[in-house]
């Protein structure tokens, strides 16, 4: 065989292997576009190129793969078995009953459950036991039996204010019920019949006042009985007064303002009666003996110092013979004082 011969089949040779490659190459990438079609629910028609040779393979069915996420997911987790006394028998096509929460009220073996007291009430508010009440209660029971503490005479409780003069013996009577007429009257009016602590002095008739007067009066009659030591040479034995509480307008007129007697703010000194026997009027002794004299201008004085208004011989005829006092507001702040 000649060489040209040799290199001729060998040309052959190498042309229809690389032929045959070239088509396999080209059927295997057909039949996988064709099976990733068929995938996707398109089935398409191969076409073939004429001048290539088709080589017959079998065809070979795609085996499925499983589904990665399938393998990947967890098995459901079984319900743990409770024991058979806390689980309720069914039937196991049938929906499971869920398992029952002992009642509240139950305890444990070993403790068994008292019985509630008769007494005994469930609740934010107890009721006492045993009969034995509330301190709260208690403290209520007292109180109400203090404010029921009044005399038989007089059930329901009358509202008024205690006197400190009357609790500190600066003068001598008794608190007496309210009084009212119209616009006149005192809610905690006294009734006195002797003035100042340490050596009192009597009045020769109770006379009706505020707290407020009975407390000045009280003062005032100190100074009193220094002047009494200094003109007569001796102390008070009694006051004489003219009026206390009444119920009318200034100097007894038909018009004008009230007068502060109708609020029992107000009382009238006429005369003075002294332990070594003398006596005094306003109305003789105003302009009588000098030491007379010296005694009314001097009681006077300490009036003035001591109540806001205060008007006497030398202020009008109405009290020629008394010496008016009382603590009636003047002003706009109600320091205003009138001495007459």
């Amino acid at each position: 065989m000649t060489l040209f011969s040799r290199q001729s089949r060998l040309s052959t040779f190498v042309l229809l292997s690389l032929t045959a490659c070239i088509a396999s190459t080209i059927l295997i990438s057909s039949a996988d576009d064709a099976d990733a079609r068929h995938r996707r629910g398109h089935r398409t028609k191969v076409v073939r190129p004429p001048s290539t040779p088709v080589v017959a393979l079998p065809a070979v069915a795609p085996i499925p793969e499983a589904n990665p996420r399938a393998a990947a997911a967890p098995e459901t987790p079984k319900p743990e078995e409770k024991p058979a006394g806390e689980m309720q028998k069914a039937d196991p096509q049938t929906t499971p009953v869920p398992e029952q929460k002992p009642a509240p009220e139950a305890k444990p073996a070993e403790k068994p459950a008292e019985p509630a007291k008769p007494a005994e009430q469930l609740g934010p508010n107890p009721l006492p036991k045993d009969g034995v009440a509330d301190k709260d209660e208690q403290k209520t029971n007292h109180e109400e039996s203090i404010e029921k503490a009044e005399p038989s005479t007089s059930p329901d409780r009358v509202y008024q204010n205690a006197c400190p003069a009357i609790m500190n013996g600066e003068v001598q009577g008794e608190i007496i019920p309210p009084l009212s007429e119209g616009v006149c009257g005192e809610r905690s009016p006294l009734k006195i019949t002797a003035i100042g602590k340490d050596n009192p002095v009597k009045l020769a008739a109770p006379i009706t006042t505020n707290c407020a007067m009975a407390g000045s009066l009280a003062n005032w009659v100190v100074e009193v009985q220094k002047e009494a030591q200094k003109d007569f040479g001796a102390e008070i034995e009694t006051i004489t007064t003219g009026s206390d509480y009444q119920c009318r307008k200034v100097n007894n007129g038909h018009k004008g303002r009230v007068s502060e007697h109708a609020f029992a703010n107000a009382v009238d000194i006429v005369a003075f009666k002294f332990k070594n026997g003398k006596t005094t009027e306003l109305q003789s002794g105003w302009k009588g003996s000098p030491e007379e004299q010296t005694f009314w201008q001097s009681l006077h004085k300490a009036s003035c110092e001591r109540f806001m208004t205060v008007i006497g011989p030398d202020g009008d005829a109405a009290h020629q013979g008394n010496l008016h006092l009382d603590l009636g507001c003047h002003g706009k702040s109600c320091t205003a004082r009138i001495c007459q």
